[in-house]
């Protein structure tokens, strides 16, 4: 980490280094050459007026030999301390200060010279290039000389550059030497800053690591004052948060391991593929503690389908699921499973069953169903033989006294009561049995049902004169249901028997029916559920019956009760009339048992209203 801090430092420092001092360079090099160069071309601009000034009316070639040219030419440039060349109008060099009389000869036409061509043209001429004789870049001026007002030739002086190369030479490497100071600077100021800046944070990464090993009690509050003062408040104020989320978690673990280790009930979680990740000590207890369920899919772990098509309709969103499981065979352990979704996220998606066991609760729920079948059955022999002997007497029995008769009358009438009573025990008996061995289930006519129902009461209800309809018409012609006959007539027997009790004379009895569609139906759920009238093209899956009365009614109050066992909503009514509190419930066992559900709705004093439906199948 300090290496890479000491790079990016030392590159920045290293970058404003050379975008300052390479252009810095360059611009004062070019601005002091230049500098320097006007300095030098003034001055030979004035040493060459004067050079004109001496030679003016001196230079006529026609009279003066090559010695006399190169005596002016030699006190010239003694006079000015440069190189001096007298050329003539024509462009022949008549003298050089620095060449013999017979090299001088040897030179070529300087008539093209770019100074000679300038100085004609404008009076002044200059150029810049390298002097093969000289050995060095030069500066050559020119400028014509008069005789008698009329140029007879040119005086040229040349002025070496290697003085002004030389000084630019100097500053050049005094800036690179600057630089390279600058840079070293800028090395140990990046190693200075690096150390700074690294120093407190290796102590604030030596510590975020003590805390990711799980020692969250760090100093934070002794480390130095700096730049870093707010990340290590913030991380100090993290660190104790962290510390009071984990010992909160850990009370909460530790309280969740102790109810699920003590509790009597299985638990399990899935995760989102299916496979278990948690099994409470119980739940583990009953598979024996022999059975591998880490990542293991439910059906792999209980070899039972039913209750895998649960966890799986709960993660694709289904809000519960119950069901009955039987685990083990010798002996064989029952529980009731219900299964949760426990949703964090949409892309973390658990399921949750509780099992419930329920193995002494179906054998207390056997016993009792034994006890009742066989108490009743008991019951009703001596019950038989009372009531045989009561008539016997009632038949023989002397006029006088009088009370004989009304007590003989008493007892028939309680010994019937006791008979219905037992026979409607017998009946909740049988089909609690039901529950566990299943329906005697056949193809039966529904309309021929409800005809054989109604028959049962119509001369009771002619004798009560009381009004009764059977209206079958929204009702296909032989439908056809998959039903148990007996036990769907004793319900609707029920049914209409307690509407003929409790409807006055002179009243009303209607049973309807007809074929539905139900879309959203379950017994199991205890919904609500909705209807939609069957269309020509569509095949009706239930059978909807209505039994209406215009008797007395029911209290809103005791609605929601009428069909638990034993229970009436007027006792004395209900024991003058021979009630025995079981009819409803026989109905609610009949009807659920094959997929069903009843509900009821009523009004006092105008009348009460069953719905049964029932799928076909």
């Amino acid at each position: 980490m300090s290496f890479r801090w000491y790079l990016k430092i030392l590159s920045a420092f290293l970058l404003v280094i050379a975008v300052v001092i390479i252009p810095s360079t360059f611009y004062l090099g070019a601005n002091l050459k230049t500098f320097l160069l006007g300095q030098k071309e003034e001055g030979l601009r004035r040493e060459l007026r004067l050079a004109a000034h001496l030679l003016t009316n001196q230079l006529d070639p026609s009279r003066m030999d090559s010695a006399k040219i190169g005596n002016l030419v030699k006190e010239v440039s003694s006079s000015l301390q440069r190189r001096a060349t007298i050329i003539s109008v024509d462009g022949r060099v008549l003298g050089d200060s620095e060449l013999s009389p017979e090299a001088v000869d040897k030179l070529d036409d300087h008539s093209y010279r770019p100074e000679i061509m300038e100085a004609k043209a404008k009076g002044y001429g200059q150029s810049i290039r390298f002097s093969t004789t000289m050995q060095a870049n030069t500066l050559y001026g020119a400028v014509p000389i008069f005789q008698k007002g009329v140029p007879s030739g040119f005086v040229r002086l040349a002025l070496p550059l290697s003085q002004i190369e030389r000084i630019l030479g100097d500053l050049h490497w005094k800036l690179v030497g600057v630089g390279g100071m600058t840079g070293l600077l800028a090395v140990l100021l990046s190693l200075f800053l690096t150390w700074e800046i690294n120093r407190p944070l290796r102590e604030i990464t030596d510590m975020v690591k003590k805390m990711a090993e799980g020692d969250l009690k760090q100093p934070f509050h002794l480390l130095p004052k700096s730049e870093f003062s707010d990340l290590k408040g913030s991380l100090e104020c993290m660190s104790k948060e962290l510390l009071e989320k984990i010992e909160l978690l850990d009370t909460e673990t530790g309280q969740l391991k102790t109810l699920l280790s003590n509790m009597q009930e299985g638990v399990m979680v899935t995760d989102e593929k299916g496979r278990v990740i948690l099994m409470n000590p119980f739940l583990e207890e009953v598979l024996g503690r022999t059975i591998s369920w880490k990542r293991r899919s439910v059906q792999e772990i209980f070899m039972n389908s039913e209750l895998q098509e649960a966890f799986n309709l709960v993660m694709k969103g289904d809000p519960f699921q119950r069901l009955q499981l039987t685990i083990g065979r010798t002996p064989q352990r029952h529980f009731e499973v219900q299964v949760i979704p426990l949703t964090f996220s949409d892309h973390h998606r658990l399921a949750v069953a509780i099992l419930h066991e329920t193995t002494e609760l179906r054998y207390l729920l056997k016993v009792r169903q034994d006890f009742v079948a066989n108490a009743s059955h008991e019951l009703r022999t001596p019950l038989t033989s009372v009531s045989g002997y009561v008539e016997t007497l009632l038949s023989i029995a002397p006029a006088d006294p009088p009370e004989l008769q009304r007590f003989l009358t008493i007892i028939q009438k309680n010994v019937k009561r006791m008979t219905l009573l037992v026979s409607d025990l017998l009946d909740l008996a049988k089909l609690d049995a039901k529950e566990l061995t299943g329906l005697n289930l056949k193809k039966v006519n529904v309309e021929k049902i409800l005809m054989t129902a109604g028959q049962m009461i119509a001369d009771p209800a002619r004798e009560k004169h009381i009004d009764f309809l059977m209206d079958t018409k929204n009702l296909p012609e032989g439908t056809l249901a998959n039903w148990e006959e007996e036990r769907i007539v004793q319900a609707l027997f029920n049914i209409l028997d307690n509407a003929l009790k409790y409807t006055p004379e002179g009243g009303k009895i209607r049973l309807t029916s007809k074929a539905v569609q139900r879309s959203a139906f379950s017994v199991q759920r205890n919904k609500e559920f909705d209807e939609r009238p069957t269309t020509n093209d569509e095949r009706a899956d239930f059978i909807e019956i209505s039994i209406e009365d215009t008797g007395i009614g029911i209290s809103k109050e005791h609605l929601p009760r009428i069909f638990e066992r034993f229970y009436r909503v007027d006792k004395a009514r209900s024991r003058e009339m021979g009630g025995t509190g079981l009819g409803l419930s026989i109905v609610k066992n009949i009807i659920e048992s094959h997929g069903g559900k009843v509900q009821v709705q009523s009004v006092p004093d105008q009348g009460t209203t069953f719905t049964l439906v029932l799928p076909l199948e």
